[in-house]
């Protein structure tokens, strides 16, 4: 496959880093401004070391250099999925057992075999689903944002590994490195060697730096890397990855020197609180559905972009990614003396987490993407005012040992 694109002349994204736009959003400016340093904490030959410690120390980051897999053992992680019980409701409508028939049967698994395996890129924002269907699992009749089978939210340019097809053939069962599940058919275009190491593994990349933007009617999420090509008096020129008849091609355009950053961006207290607070008001969606985050999504998308690769959920991120301090069995004020001067560190509990940002006013403050039903957003606010302080038993730093 060639992208017919030789007249092109690519400079080496190291050399122009200065281009980079800083906007920092007003509602962090007091607490940038009591940072205590803005030096680098870790550079990227030492964040991809410490890349490496996370995924010893979790079985959720998956490999993708592999080219077959067992029938039995792809069986396996289809069934590894249990369906919602019922009642469930799709858009207020209740959800029958013969729509569950349909959606089992539509995971054709009598015509699962051994075949090689292919590669493929994400070529538009995706749901990512337990089940290949359309259908939503919600709880509740009038609840639109809680869906049972949403696994995750999967950004443009991901790589995946394509494992199977539904009876449909509008879904594929596919792996990436941090989930495996089913994404929609026409969000992947199959790439060859050649073009998948292009798009993924270039040394000369931008990094989204906004929490999202739309372009050529796509959404990128921040973390995004796409190949950077040139710069120019309108912004940088990049490749898009788009399908085109089920493979892979590239389309060239421009995107602004305020939205992205040649390279990572320095990993310093001020850049991560510059990211955080980018989200703020941000919808909360469970599993990054209908262009939201969730608490998880959140922390990993803002570490991304300083090259930082984190497992998907808190369940497997507050064992792994950095040096844990055990709040466990701490009395709340005990707690705050321990989190205290940590800015930003990550906070966990079960099921959530949240970055500490500082003191302000003599208040421990935090920002999240919270799913409490009455806020549903990237929301600032008091830890001692909130429902977390009691719950929280780990304090995550993400620095030199």
């Amino acid at each position: 496959m060639s992208f017919g694109c030789s007249n092109e002349k690519m400079i080496n994204s190291k050399e122009i880093d200065d281009s980079y736009i800083e906007i920092i959003p007003s509602n962090a400016s007091y607490f940038i401004s009591n940072l205590s340093d803005s030096k680098v904490l870790l550079n990227y030959d030492e964040i991809k070391e410490y890349n490496d410690v996370i995924e010893s120390k979790t079985n959720k980051l998956y490999n993708l250099d592999i080219d077959f897999i067992a029938k039995e053992k792809l069986v396996d992680l289809i069934n590894s999925y249990d369906i919602p019980k019922l009642p469930k409701y799709n858009n207020g409508v209740l959800i029958t057992t013969s729509n569950i028939n349909d959606i089992f049967e539509n995971r054709n698994l009598e015509n699962i075999s051994d075949i090689k395996l292919k590669k493929g890129i994400v070529v538009n924002r995706t749901n990512l689903k337990s089940f290949p269907t359309d259908i939503h699992f919600f709880s509740d009749i009038n609840d639109t944002n809680f869906d049972l089978i949403q696994e995750t939210e999967i950004k443009i340019n991901t790589p995946v590994i394509v494992l199977h097809e539904s009876k449909d053939k509008k879904w594929l069962f596919v792996l990436t490195k941090t989930y495996y599940g089913w994404i929609k058919k026409e969000d992947v275009a199959l790439s060859s060697d050649k073009d998948y190491e292009y798009f993924i593994n270039n040394d000369n990349f931008v990094v989204i730096t906004e929490p999202f933007i739309e372009i050529e009617n796509k959404i990128l999420d921040m973390g995004v890397k796409l190949p950077f090509i040139n710069l120019s008096e309108e912004g940088y020129l990049i490749s898009l990855p788009i399908n085109e008849n089920g493979n892979l091609k590239r389309k060239n355009i421009t995107i602004s020197r305020d939205k992205a950053h040649i390279n990572y961006l320095d990993y310093t207290k001020k850049n991560v609180l510059i990211e955080a607070f980018k989200y703020e008001g941000v919808p909360y969606s469970w599993g990054g559905m209908d262009y939201g985050v969730d608490c998880s999504s959140y922390v990993a998308n803002v570490y991304s972009v300083f090259g930082f690769q984190f497992p998907r959920n808190t369940s497997s991120q507050n064992n792994s990614v950095g040096k844990i301090i055990d709040l466990g069995n701490k009395t709340n004020d005990e707690k705050l003396k321990i989190i205290e001067n940590s800015e930003p560190s990550l906070l966990y509990m079960e099921g959530h987490v949240l970055i500490y940002i500082g003191i302000k006013e003599g208040n421990h403050y935090v920002i999240n993407a919270s799913g409490n039903k009455n806020i549903l957003k990237v929301k600032k606010e008091k830890l001692e005012d909130s429902i977390y302080l009691s719950e929280l038993n780990k304090l995550v730093l993400i620095e030199k040992n």
